[in-house]
């Protein structure tokens, strides 16, 4: 982590230095003051994309939680181990996949794109948590007595599979379609990281106050059922082609190869 330091201060150069293959920059970086500032951040929560969105981005990571939790109470430490190392393996695998999908060739709209992968990951996320609710049933928890299941033992299938769905963001993708312009990206950047840390600390709060696992379960899945069907609304309704020529600062491509890198899907 403190090699971080290092590679960002003699590896990445200022934005406004950033040029696309023609020569061009990627935008147009006025200095703005603390108190403009403070006036874009507002901004932000008067649009009412992103306050739709509040939900989604506030259930995002929130099985991390439910998961850790039970994953802690119901395995032996080899087990637990196994379980955390798959479920982020498959985070960037689930990553990987849904970019695939988002820049497949063989749906055109990036609009439709969108509402097919949001349905593609509702679908298994709901799998997720209908699964998840039955193992727990199957499985009642005595906290004086915890079973601490090794992975040779029946119930640690059921989870191991289960582990493996959750864990994909789609939220991000979608807000990152709002704009072009990277200071507006940072802000939307940042917006996203808080909101999201403050539905983790809501996950933990449920877990802190002594509610059953199912009725955790039962939390978590409600406020991401609710947040799929927000993230299918807002992508259809303003997910488009493109933000090019609609942002004063942002500088569209000029070269054809350049503008059919961009704007090759409509």
């Amino acid at each position: 982590m403190a090699s971080a330091f290092f590679v960002t201060l003699f590896t990445i150069i200022a934005p406004s230095e950033v040029r696309r293959h023609d020569g061009t920059p990627l935008a147009h970086y006025p200095h703005d003051g603390l108190w403009q500032e403070l006036k874009n951040q507002r901004r932000l929560l008067q649009d009412w994309r992103l306050l739709a969105l509040g939900i989604p981005m506030l259930a995002s990571e929130v099985p991390i939680i439910v998961l850790s939790s039970l994953n802690s109470l119901y395995f032996n430490i080899r087990s637990r181990s196994l379980n955390s190392l798959m479920f982020n393996v498959m985070q960037i695998v689930g990553a990987i996949w849904i970019g695939l999908m988002l820049d497949s060739w063989k749906i055109a709209s990036r609009r439709t794109r969108g509402v097919v992968t949001v349905a593609t990951v509702a679908l298994m996320v709901i799998a997720g948590w209908v699964g998840l609710t039955v193992w727990v049933y199957r499985n009642p928890m005595d906290l004086l007595n915890p079973p601490l299941f090794d992975w040779t033992d029946g119930p640690f299938v059921g989870f191991f599979v289960l582990n493996l769905i959750f864990g994909m963001i789609m939220v991000i993708w979608i807000i990152s379609t709002f704009t072009n312009d990277p200071e507006q990206l940072a802000r939307l950047a940042g917006l996203v990281k808080g909101v999201l840390a403050g539905g983790v600390a809501a996950a933990f709060g449920t877990e802190a106050a002594g509610l059953t696992q199912l009725k955790v379960i039962a939390y978590n899945f409600s406020v991401q059922a609710i947040g799929l069907v927000l993230m299918a609304v807002v992508a259809w309704h303003c997910v488009t082609a493109t933000n090019y020529d609609q942002e004063e600062n942002v500088v569209p491509p000029t070269s054809e190869r350049e503008l059919e890198k961009d704007d090759r899907y409509p």
